[in-house]
């Protein structure tokens, strides 16, 4: 399992209007991991996948369509 880089910088537009910083704070990651998560692809551990879940189900979503399973 790992984050769709794609469809989670659709989520960071669709809610943070492309902002790096507030989507950070929003998913209580500091925003450098994040900026260069979303354009290396670098440091989407754990920490990341659970922040994306949380904030997923706090706007019910469906968090499963950011993630690519094998």
């Amino acid at each position: 399992m790992e984050i769709n880089r794609e469809k989670l910088m659709e989520l960071m537009n669709q809610y943070c209007n492309g902002n790096y910083n507030r989507f950070g704070r929003e998913l209580n990651i500091d925003p450098s991991h994040l900026y260069r998560f979303l354009k290396t692809g670098v440091g989407g551990g754990k920490k990341l996948a659970g922040a994306v879940i949380r904030f997923c189900k706090s706007k019910n979503l469906d968090y499963e369509q950011y993630f690519i399973f094998d």
